[in-house]
């Protein structure tokens, strides 16, 4: 009996009211959360660039939040980022926000890892400037190209609309222009297991 109660409690389901950045969908393909039951919980962008695949990402949610991005670099490409400048564009008046970003991760969850690096993980972080050399991933009969990871921690204050925009880079020597990616905040109710 016990071990049921545990099973139920550990996969039941909890309504919440969030609060989301989604982005603007002309940019790219919206991302949605894998984490909620109902699926329309914004959870990010998605869009090429020259051949790169890229997942942008405002995450407000954690404490310090951050802008995550994930670049999903095929056989045949390399990219190389031309600053390690994120800036975020509040819309309030001010000049945007300079974010550095800290490290290159070939390791999910740079929000996290990136900068509280547990021992484990310091031989996955790569200096900014290092070139991203594209690759492929197996797993099973599946593929995917090779993915790099960056964040930098950014708060929002809650802004209503927020503009990213991320590094230019270099693509197999070629420089890039990374487009401006506007956010905009608003609630949304979410059904989500309790492990989630």
């Amino acid at each position: 009996m016990f071990f049921l109660m545990a099973a139920m409690a550990t996969t039941a389901c909890v309504p919440l009211v969030v609060a989301r950045y989604s982005a603007d969908p002309a940019q790219g393909r919206p991302l949605f959360s894998s984490c909620a039951i109902n699926k329309n919980v914004p959870d990010g962008i998605e869009l090429q660039v020259d051949g790169v695949l890229a997942q942008v990402q405002l995450n407000q949610a954690a404490s310090p939040g951050f802008v995550e991005i994930r670049l999903d670099v095929p056989t045949g490409k390399t990219a190389r980022l031309q600053s390690d400048v994120i800036e975020i564009d509040l819309h309030d008046g001010r000049p945007p926000i300079e974010a550095r970003i800290p490290n290159i991760s070939l390791v999910d969850s740079p929000g996290m890892h990136s900068f509280d690096t547990p021992p484990a993980l310091a031989r996955y972080m790569m200096p900014v400037q290092t070139p991203m050399v594209g690759g492929a991933m197996t797993t099973g009969s599946r593929e995917w190209p090779k993915h790099y990871w960056m964040a930098v921690r950014v708060d929002t204050g809650g802004a209503d609309a927020v503009t990213v925009t991320l590094p230019g880079m270099l693509i197999n020597g070629a420089p890039v222009q990374t487009p401006k990616l506007n956010f905009r905040r608003s609630i949304f109710a979410m059904l989500a297991p309790l492990n989630c």
